[in-house]
């Protein structure tokens, strides 16, 4: 670099500067003339070096690693795959998938893009609010679309049709809500409205274009033996009915796009119509997905590029498989991409999370993804305490098995929680995400003739669907402790304690070494923690496919009993 101290230049150089007729005359002392012209010329490269340098940061291209400053990621913690952004003026809506858990498909709210928070579910009561109560498990892809006219919030989504068997029974219905009641009131269902007929559809996504409103959705082919294409058609104002016929977008069509298209959404920049896709194996160990980009001028005409560089993101050292999110345009006109991934310190036992990346348009005009995303959101965002003596109603964060009806429950001094023999003799469980895989879950509980503790839960060891609970846990009763575990299918003790309990109890359990390490303690009042039991867990082994463990609380027992609990905790390590 080189720097000028100015008053040394003149005063070497400069003999005078005279102002004649308006114009600055600068004279030079003959014998540095050369030396000066030199000088003015080496000030000139230096400064447009500078200015040329400072244009180039504010242009940027497809490498640029220009994020936004104050996001925090994961945006959606825990097992949210599959995320759906819109913006409702100055307000951020998001949903995700929920798989074969209940409530289905959430509904988060923002200001900022970086604070969530869970304010409501597409169906709160699971298939009892779904019409005809259609749904059986499946259910996947929930994507909100806002229409400004009707002022109305739509959701589309994927749910296995109970009346159907096989593959063909994957389909894509809708429901809707007023948007001035998206945080208290119930979306009205409208059925299934996407039906293929040979293979089933999934990942339905709409784009409002040139007054008409179309509906994208994938053909399940890779579930079937056949090909897997994007399809579109066009659909009516209430979204109860396609119109017209259906044509293709586009398929795999290039070598790094491995087995199928799927997970597309829309958008328009300038004068294209933009596609971000998915392609690759989503939700397991194995996956391999990545993210491509196409673009057309004309959605009637068929044609579309795909994007020369593609893929525009794939697994690097700290998210793996991301994919399979839509695009909001901010009040600022910026463009951030919602997505899920994998992180990579955390295996596939927390399941895909919600990841918020700005798509930054390249000299070339494209826009793309720079691909480094950092996990930023700081451990204690991700923990939860449940005073169930405060609560009147049931926390939103509770989930339940996908097939089951809502658990019988009641608010007294505590949760009181109907008690089972469900779930492989597992009993009655509500769980939540778990976050991270090194944490803690406790509880205080009241023993009484039901068992009644925590439990970590996954997928019964080859099990017919995910949706089959397994668990790991500690429960309490009248009669003592038991540890136990049934992730084999059976309810098996793996130790019991027999004593006579009474006053409130408080149980923990401490998984550690990644998830593969869990220990079990106990607490009597005015005593001090006791370690129970302590086993190695083979986390890998009951990951439940394309969904996170989940932590939570559990009651087994006769029908006519219940559980009370005071409080619950979930604290990331």
């Amino acid at each position: 670099m080189i720097t000028f101290q100015l008053s040394i230049f003149f005063k070497k150089y400069i003999s005078g500067i005279h102002l004649v007729n308006n114009q600055t005359t600068i004279i030079v002392k003959k014998p540095y003339l050369t030396a000066f012209v030199i000088c003015l010329f080496y000030l000139l490269v230096s400064f447009c070096t500078a200015s040329c340098g400072l244009k180039r940061a504010q242009t940027p291209n497809a490498n640029t690693k220009n994020i936004a400053p104050l996001l925090l990621n994961p945006a959606l913690p825990g097992d949210n795959p599959d995320p759906s952004i819109i913006r409702v003026g100055k307000v951020y809506y998001a949903t995700s998938t929920t798989n074969e858990w209940a409530p289905y498909f959430t509904i988060y709210k923002s200001t900022d893009l970086k604070n969530w928070k869970l304010i409501n579910h597409v169906f709160p009561d699971g298939f009892k609010d779904m019409k005809n109560q259609w749904g059986e498990n499946n259910f996947w892809a929930s994507e909100l679309v806002y229409d400004q006219k009707q002022n109305r919030i739509y959701a589309y989504y994927t749910a296995h049709n109970r009346e159907t068997k096989g593959n063909r029974g994957l389909q894509c219905g809708t429901a809707w809500i007023d948007a001035d009641k998206i945080e208290n009131g119930k979306f009205t269902d409208n059925g299934p409205v996407i039906i293929e007929d040979e293979c089933g559809a999934i990942d339905a996504f709409e784009l409002q274009q040139n007054g008409k409103i179309y509906a994208f959705w994938k053909n399940d082919g890779n579930g079937c033996g056949k090909d897997s294409w994007i399809w579109k058609q066009e659909i009516n104002n209430s979204r109860t009915k396609l119109l017209g016929q259906k044509s293709k977008v586009f398929t795999n069509s290039q070598p790094w796009e491995t087995g199928l298209v799927e997970g597309a959404c829309f958008f328009t920049l300038g004068e294209y119509i933009y596609s971000l896709y998915s392609v690759g194996g989503c939700c397991d160990a194995k996956c391999n997905y990545k993210t491509g980009i196409a673009r057309t001028k004309d959605l009637d005409s068929g044609i579309w590029e795909k994007y020369g560089d593609n893929p525009i993101m794939q697994s690097n050292d700290k998210w793996n498989c991301p994919g399979h999110g839509t695009v909001v345009n901010t009040i600022e006109d910026r463009l951030f991409m919602l997505y899920h991934a994998f992180n990579k310190s955390y295996d596939v036992f927390v399941g895909r999370e919600g990841i918020l990346e700005e798509l930054i348009v390249g000299t070339d005009g494209w826009p793309v993804l720079h691909n480094a995303t950092l996990p930023n959101r700081p451990r204690t965002d991700l923990d939860f305490v449940d005073n169930f003596e405060n609560d009147q109603k049931l926390d939103l964060a509770w989930q339940w098995p996908s097939k089951s009806q809502r658990p019988s429950m009641s608010f007294d001094q505590g949760l009181k929680l109907a008690a089972s023999d469900e779930n492989h003799a597992l009993g009655t469980f509500l769980g939540q995400y778990i976050k991270t895989v090194n944490f803690s879950i406790s509880a205080e509980v009241k023993p009484g003739m039901a068992k009644t503790g925590i439990c970590l839960g996954g997928a019964i060891f080859k099990s017919k669907w995910p949706g089959e609970l397994g668990g790991i846990g500690i429960t309490a009763s009248s009669d003592g402790f038991i540890v136990f575990d049934n992730f084999q299918g059976a309810y098996n003790i793996l130790k019991t304690s027999k004593e006579n309990l009474t006053g409130l109890v408080q149980l923990k359990m401490q998984i550690s070494n990644d998830g593969k390490q869990i220990e079990f303690f106990y607490k009597k009042q005015r005593a001090e923690w006791l370690s129970f039991y302590r086993t190695d867990f083979s986390a890998a082994k009951y990951a439940p496919w394309g969904m996170g463990y989940r932590a939570g609380v559990v009651v087994k027992g006769d029908l006519s009993q219940t559980g009370t609990f005071s409080y619950f905790s979930l604290i990331n390590n």
